[in-house]
Order: C-alpha cells, then structure tokens, then sequence
C-alpha cells in the first residue's frame, strides 16, 4: 500500500492578512498560530477576511459527514 498525503494551504496570520486570497470551493486555509492553529475553508468567492472560521459546530459536522479519525481510517483501508 502506497502513502499518500494531502497539503493544507497554511500560513502565519500577518501573511493571510496581507495577501487576503480567495480559496477555492472546499479548500481549506491554517492560519499557524502560537496558541493553536484555526482554519477557514473556502467557498470560491470569499476573500480570506471574509471568511468565518470554522468552530467547533463546523468541525462536528465534518466529523458527522466523514466519520473521526479511526473510522475514516478503516473506511479508506476498505476502498483502497
């Protein structure tokens, strides 16, 4: 079985802020943090300083949508 691995766009605050891009449809954006890092996901319109945040609401419904850690693990064993 081969590896893969998926890059998430990611950078400092100051540099989001500062070139202010539009993510595309589904395109998810780390804003690397000391404290902890947020994210925003894109919709293909939406500069980044228009975007929301996603909370934790946000999150329990990707979760609901596709499974936690493990179960998404075992669901990608069992298609690949």
């Amino acid at each position: 079985m081969s590896i893969r691995r998926i890059k998430l766009r990611r950078d400092s605050t100051q540099n989001w802020e500062g070139s202010d891009p539009v993510l595309h449809q589904g395109e998810i954006g780390v804003e690397l943090l000391t404290a902890g890092n947020r994210i925003k996901v894109g919709d293909g319109f939406k500069n980044w300083s228009e975007l929301e945040y996603v909370d934790d609401v946000g999150l329990e419904s990707i979760r609901e949508e596709y499974g936690d850690d493990e179960s998404f693990r075992v669901g990608y064993e069992l298609t690949s």
